[in-house]
């Protein structure tokens, strides 16, 4: 009983000892990461909107439609969606997708063959 014990405390230690070392070796990578020159992205083939996800500065909101759309559907497609909006709408300002209604959005979802989309916005 009393080695099962102390086997267990010593797996539960070992345990506790590698997820700080996995812990510690994430910390470093990400430090290093951060440490470099940033370098745009390229999430598509078009350059106008590769230019908008990568301009977190102005247009953060952008990045995140985009990873959120980032679903079912061809990955380039989905990436070109915070594009697509922005042309239909001119611009991708907060100020100017708050004058957007649903039916309006649903309609640039329609008009740009994002029909998968265009169903989920439906409900």
């Amino acid at each position: 009983m009393i080695i099962r014990f102390r086997l267990g405390i010593q797996k539960r230690n070992n345990m506790i000892n590698l997820r700080e070392k996995i812990v510690n070796i994430l910390i470093e990578k990400g430090n290093e990461i951060f440490k470099q020159p940033y370098k745009n992205i390229k999430f598509t083939k078009n350059k106008e909107a590769d230019k908008l996800l990568n301009n977190l500065k102005d247009f953060p909101h952008a990045f995140v439609l985009a990873c959120v759309m980032d679903r079912q559907m061809k990955t380039e497609k989905d990436w070109l969606i915070p594009y697509k909006i922005s042309k239909a709408i001119g611009g991708f300002k907060i100020s100017q997708l708050l004058r957007i209604n649903q039916e309006e959005m649903k309609e640039i979802f329609r008009n740009n063959s994002l029909q998968f989309l265009y169903t989920k916005l439906k409900n």
